[in-house]
């Protein structure tokens, strides 16, 4: 399990919206890689995405994730962090799924942005850090 030192460097490192870069691991054992978009709240590394997405079904038949997010524009900078990951379903996804729209989007264009979300089969991904590993000072 990631010590409390690392879960504050983690938080210090990806404060500012990155992209973080998904794995998961697909049927056929490769992994499976997609950039998200993510928010911390010190505990979970959380990230929206649908029923159809392949990282869904992947990690609903291995529940492991790992995600790269690195600092741009050379991702000289970055952190990996692996560990398993609970799939949200219902309306306990919605407090998650605004505070990671907020971060990248201004406000007029966020709330436009749920509002269409609503209409998809929309999930949260709750990674819990077990393994974290930096590549920065």
């Amino acid at each position: 399990m990631a010590t409390t030192q690392q879960l504050e460097r983690l938080r210090e490192f990806i404060e500012p919206a990155r992209i973080a870069v998904v794995a998961t691991i697909g049927s056929d054992g490769m992994p499976h890689l997609t950039p998200n978009w993510y928010a911390y709240d010190g505990k979970t590394i959380v990230i929206s995405t649908t029923r159809p997405r392949v990282k869904y079904r992947n990690l609903q038949r291995d529940p492991r994730m790992a995600v790269s997010i690195y600092s741009e524009p050379m991702a000289a900078e970055y952190v990996t962090v692996s560990g398993p990951t609970e799939i949200i379903e219902g309306d306990r996804i919605w407090k998650p799924t605004r505070e990671i729209v907020q971060r990248y989007l201004p406000p007029d264009k966020a709330d436009a942005m749920l509002d269409s979300m609503r209409s998809q089969e929309r999930v949260i991904l709750a990674l819990t850090p077990e393994k974290v590993f930096f590549r920065y000072p």
